[in-house]
């Protein structure tokens, strides 16, 4: 949560000089140069177990429902001192370039900071009047980078994973979430609607949703209550999806995040009447309508991941959030496809995947088969690696080795 300090100067400069005189200060917690958690214990024993102990957290245990009540937001850290003035300016800058993380005028002696970056170093400031006190502590590196946005869920930091030859993509650059507003409001059709729709013969005739229910109900396949629910909208009711933010979080989220470019990869359908992201006009909106898994492999699917890559090599764009509804299955296939051209491996690819866990989703066999397939389709392509793999597919896609260069220089630490 990194804040710059053009978005506070005036304000703290104000605010600080109206101060009293303070008493003598003393910072409490955290101790010098302690290294701080930003998980719940639960997070991190999840983020580090394998799916198999993953699959416990879901299976009616009582960790599961300790989880998700955890949700996806980082854990903040938790700054405190002691004193007797009526107010402080606390800062939160991070070292070495000295960027302001944190920057408020408080009437209590405790404030907590979230979302900072992992495995980094921090200086922490208290003054009132006079008084001023300097304290330093550590993030723990402690993968992901778990980031808060208040109204959405599953938001997280690409950065911190190793990627080639070692190096880290960097931190603040790259953000997976949820939606950012809802989706437009759509009726399906029930399940009783969908049999009988296919008893007419009118269900293959119903567009790409309707042929693939028809063609599985064909095979003798029992639809699941995701394929019906999410399969075939009966009609749309014509209003756009309603806000997740207030006009303060939005502003928050621009000055801690930087965002300049929203990739929505929702349909038409679910962006019903939306014309720029819900993060407001200074960020770039892509709409590109996206298809997970294996539906990102064919022709078509190709053709969309070009148009949702084409972003990501332009270095204008950056920060960049990108995100579908749920921040699982679409967002989780552009995931792995930029993680693993930037050389994550393939464990690293489902630690990430699994992170959306936090929020109950892909916790199940079928998400664990889906996303399964969608790595097995990218290691079809020629390479002695898994980043070459995803080199030749890029280069599939229409770009160039100096435009693979040039996007991992980006990202890649050096």
């Amino acid at each position: 949560m990194v804040m710059d300090i053009k978005h506070l100067g005036v304000f703290c400069a104000a605010a600080f000089a109206a101060m009293s005189v303070a008493a003598k200060i003393e910072l409490v917690a955290p101790a010098s140069n302690a290294v701080v958690r930003q998980m719940h214990t639960l997070q991190r024993e999840y983020s580090k177990a394998p799916w198999a102990e993953c699959e416990k957290y879901f299976d009616g245990a009582e960790n599961a429902a300790k989880l998700k009540k955890r949700g996806s937001n980082p854990v903040p850290v938790k700054l405190q001192w002691n004193g007797e003035a009526e107010e402080y300016l606390v800062t939160v800058r991070r070292l070495p370039d000295g960027k302001i993380a944190f920057a408020q005028v408080v009437a209590t002696n405790c404030v907590e900071v979230d979302s900072l970056d992992i495995g980094t170093e921090w200086e922490w400031t208290v003054s009132a009047g006079d008084d001023k006190l300097i304290g330093c502590f550590k993030t723990e590196d402690h993968l992901p980078r778990l980031v808060r946005m208040t109204g959405t869920d599953n938001c997280r930091d690409i950065g911190g994973r190793c990627g080639l030859d070692g190096r880290r993509i960097r931190q603040g650059l790259v953000y997976r979430t949820a939606g950012l507003n809802s989706n437009a409001p759509m009726d399906y059709y029930s399940n009783d609607e969908i049999f009988e729709l296919e008893k007419s013969g009118k269900l293959e005739k119903m567009g790409s949703q309707g042929e693939k229910l028809h063609k599985k109900l064909a095979a003798g396949e029992k639809l699941s209550s995701h394929a019906i629910r999410n399969g075939l909208v009966k009609r749309c009711r014509f209003a756009p999806g309603k806000r997740r933010f207030s006009d303060r979080e939005v502003a928050r989220i621009l000055a801690a995040y930087g965002i300049r470019s929203d990739i929505d990869l929702r349909s038409a359908n679910e962006c019903y009447g939306m014309t720029g992201s819900p993060l407001g006009p200074s960020v770039k909106w892509f709409n590109i309508s996206y298809r997970a898994y294996t539906g990102a492999f064919d022709d078509k699917g190709r053709a969309i991941n070009k148009k949702v890559f084409d972003v990501f090599m332009d270095g204008d764009n950056y920060p960049i959030v990108f995100h579908c509804i749920g921040g699982a299955d679409r967002t989780g296939t552009v995931a792995m496809l930029l993680e693993a051209l930037l050389g994550v491996p393939e464990d690293e690819l489902w630690r990430d995947y699994l992170t959306t866990g936090f929020t109950g989703r892909v916790s199940d066999q079928r998400h664990k088969k889906m996303f399964g397939e969608a790595i097995g389709c990218l290691k079809k392509y020629p390479g002695a690696t898994l980043a070459e793999k995803a080199e030749a597919f890029f280069i599939k896609l229409g770009f160039t080795k100096d435009d693979i260069h040039r996007l991992r220089e980006r990202l890649l630490e050096r």
